[in-house]
């Protein structure tokens, strides 16, 4: 068997790692892993290994600082399948078993809601870059940078949301109890769900989030018309899809990482359905110097690029 890790999203997207039987690899940012990703900055010295033999491969974080994550969950040991994502540092791997994939066991078909993900990009406009020469509202205590991704943010007519990964940063719950903010977690049964959080423009709990959140993954904001509850219900029922196997997986597209590949590749109506009642979803870019801004369009999604300058 031949296990290969597909990166997906972070430095070295569009990287293969191939892991055969019999064999330990391990991967860290420093020559003292077997495979070196230098370019990722939040991996360890040695951060994850995949041990495999002929039949089954196992995962294992290596003491890592910031953990590894299989299917959205920390873990530090664990049976890997076909179809698995892995999430460590800053990069996210999709795992392709080769023997599974030769009898056809594929799992990464996603069951309701539908979310199957072409590779063209056929359907995604052209990536315009929107340098803004000046904020346009005073944001006291704020940056020039920070006010403009601000202004990004709050347009007429539409109330701002954040969807906040507590897995990211322990304190997040902390920082929404202090703010006194309307929040509540998607989905309740799922320990890894994100928090749906509420933020009129004169929200406490902003000066966190722009300052101390803004390039470290915590999440991504929406614009919305509808009320916080339509909005919990709609983004609840993608935290957990089935797979065409009826394998359940948890769903991370709260994760900026995996928001950002996910969105180019999807057609129209797949792009209509995710987006729900949100017309317009905010995320911090590669470089922190820059945001997405992604909306709809007739051809599926459009990326606007924000220069935070």
């Amino acid at each position: 068997m031949v296990v290969v890790l597909h990166a997906v999203s972070g430095p070295v997207t569009g990287r293969r790692i191939e892991v055969r039987s019999g064999s330990i690899l391990r991967v860290g940012r420093t020559t003292r892993a077997d495979h070196v990703i230098a370019e990722d900055s939040y991996l360890s010295s040695q951060h994850f290994a995949l041990e495999c033999d002929r039949s089954q491969c196992r995962l294992r974080d290596l003491g890592s600082s910031n953990g590894t994550f299989l299917n959205g969950d920390r873990v530090s040991d664990a049976w890997i399948r076909n179809g698995d994502s892995i999430a460590a540092g800053s990069s996210t791997f999709s795992v392709q078993l080769e023997a599974a994939q030769r009898e056809g066991e594929n799992g990464n078909s996603i069951g309701h809601p539908t979310l199957q993900f072409p590779t063209s990009r056929n359907q995604f406009e052209q990536t315009i870059a929107v340098p803004i020469e000046a904020a346009g509202e005073a944001w006291q205590g704020f940056s020039r940078p920070q006010s403009i991704l601000l202004d990004a943010l709050y347009g007429p007519g539409e109330s701002v949301f954040a969807l906040l990964d507590p897995v990211r940063d322990p304190r997040i719950p902390a920082f929404l109890d202090a703010a006194r903010a309307e929040f509540a977690r998607v989905d309740d049964t799922v320990a890894s769900s994100p928090y749906l959080v509420a933020l009129p423009s004169k929200a406490k709990l902003l000066d966190v989030l722009v300052k101390d959140g803004w390039g470290h993954q915590w999440g991504y904001y929406f614009t919305s018309r509808e009320s916080f509850d339509a909005n919990r219900l709609h983004w609840r029922s993608y935290v957990m899809l089935r797979t065409e196997r009826g394998r359940e997986i948890t769903f991370r597209y709260w994760d900026p990482r995996v928001l950002r590949t996910i969105l180019p590749s999807m057609p129209p109506e797949e792009a209509r359905d995710f987006f729900g009642n949100a017309a317009r979803l905010v995320v911090e870019g590669e470089k922190t110097e820059t945001a997405l801004e992604y909306s709809l369009t007739a051809r599926g999604c459009r990326q606007n690029t924000v220069v935070l300058a």
